[in-house]
């Protein structure tokens, strides 16, 4: 992987020792920049491992063992779109909300007997607080473009909070 990147990146004329260095060194950035995004990223992937490592376990029962795979899953692809910020600069929101709320259908819907055994506030709770970061990321934010500042701190501590009840769902689920 490392010699991967290392080749593509020297294919689009990246210089090297941008692409191995940590962003904030890179740019002269203090410690606490993107800290919160940072963090949200690492829950993001702390979900989908624990995910994926209980539902390889042999002393679960294979319908929980394909909802922690979904988890895992979903997870991984959240955690990448945050960390790329695939929604934004590559793919864009309409496509990957559209896609997320598909597969949280699925999810809600083919595994809910199993999810009302686990409990479904925390799963529910996230999918709200998660659903009011895209609004206010993709509507309110349009409403009040005077107000940016305000309306991504709220979006964003949507988002935290909402990836934090992610996770805490998944840990309880595995």
């Amino acid at each position: 992987l490392y010699l991967a990147i290392l080749y593509v990146s020297n294919f689009y004329d990246i210089n090297l020792s941008l692409v191995v260095r940590d962003l904030a060194q890179t740019c002269g950035y203090p410690i606490g920049v993107g800290m919160i995004s940072n963090i949200g990223i690492l829950f993001w992937g702390a979900a989908a491992s624990i995910c994926f490592f209980t539902s390889f376990s042999e002393s679960i029962n294979r319908e929980l063992s394909k909802l922690l795979l979904l988890g895992g899953v979903f997870s991984t692809l959240l955690c990448i779109d945050d960390f790329f910020l695939l929604h934004d600069r590559y793919i864009g929101p309409d496509f990957l909300n559209l896609t997320y709320l598909v597969i949280s259908i699925f999810l809600l819907v083919r595994f809910r007997r199993l999810l009302k055994t686990i409990g479904l506030f925390s799963l529910i709770i996230s999918i709200l607080f998660l659903g009011l970061s895209v609004l206010f990321d993709g509507v309110i934010q349009q409403i009040y473009a005077q107000s940016y500042e305000l309306t991504q701190l709220i979006e964003e501590g949507f988002k935290f909070l909402g990836i934090v009840c992610w996770l805490n769902f998944w840990c309880k689920a595995s």
